[in-house]
């Protein structure tokens, strides 16, 4: 294994540098600034689309509360039990806010349909998340790092929003959000960097195999939400799918100081 001498901090800045440049490599027909104004939501068939579209945003969430609620005892360092205190207040809160928007525009709590949606993905992940740290670890990577090309293309794509939920994701959401990858990749990195080559080596293997593991459960919630996103949000695009998987690359080389070209073969979410 090559080692990667300097590792810029996670950043919002960083995120955006590099998914830029892998739509100049690989996608440049995307667009890397808002081409469109939104439209807010107003027919009935574009408010439709939009409740299983939060439903599952909130459902996203709220799992992530619940996972966090089952391993922060389970992990015996104090230092991460506290940043993953804030993450499940902070995922909570936004859970809440989607629920409570959502029963504002549709006149119900849609309490229910978030739990389901949860429950799907206890049923396709099972107790990886919570097995031990290793699997703790790669089901954060795939919950808060990993989405995150997708998260930019819609935000810079979509031709519909809802004015109210937009507002909240500008001034909370996202700012919470890269607070959480920074603290993980912080927390990671004082752990990782203590390590031998050899334990590095090894650790590295372990998180990657847990990581394609919960890729290869997780590709259809991927596809089928990506759908009901793009629906709601009013946008196709060509590309996405390789930006999703080579950002994947760039997240799994700064997490283990591995170069991209020495990284294992990875699944693709289209796999």
């Amino acid at each position: 294994m090559t080692a990667i001498l300097t590792r810029p901090a996670w950043t919002i800045e960083f995120e955006t540098e590099t998914i830029d440049k892998l739509i100049d490599k690989h996608a440049p027909h995307i667009p890397k600034k808002r081409l469109y104004e939104q439209r807010a939501i107003a027919t009935k068939e574009e408010i439709d689309n939009f409740y299983p579209f939060r439903v599952g945003g909130a459902a996203h969430d709220l799992f992530i509360v619940q996972v966090v609620a089952n391993i922060i005892d389970k992990i015996p360092d104090p230092e991460l039990q506290l940043f993953l205190s804030r993450q499940l207040g902070d995922d909570g809160a936004h859970a809440e806010n989607t629920r409570r928007r959502i029963e504002v525009l549709f006149g119900h709590d849609p309490i229910d349909d978030i739990q389901k949606q949860v429950q799907k993905h206890w049923d396709y992940l099972g107790d990886l998340p919570i097995r031990d740290w290793l699997g703790w670890l790669a089901w954060e990577l795939h919950y808060e790092h990993h989405i995150v090309a997708p998260g930019v293309l819609n935000r810079r794509l979509s031709r519909l929003y809802d004015p109210i939920s937009s507002t909240f994701a500008t001034e909370r959401i996202i700012p919470d959000e890269t607070y959480h990858r920074a603290g993980v990749a912080q927390w990671w990195h004082r752990k990782f960097d203590k390590a031998s080559p050899t334990e590095k080596a090894d650790l590295a293997a372990q998180v990657i195999e847990a990581d394609e593991e919960v890729q290869r459960r997780r590709n259809p919630y991927l596809k089928e939400h990506g759908q009901i996103t793009r629906r709601a949000l009013g946008f196709e695009v060509e590309g996405g799918d390789v930006i999703y998987d080579t950002w994947r690359q760039e997240v799994l080389s700064y997490f283990f100081d591995i170069p991209i070209s020495k990284l294992p073969k990875l699944m693709s979410i289209n796999d």
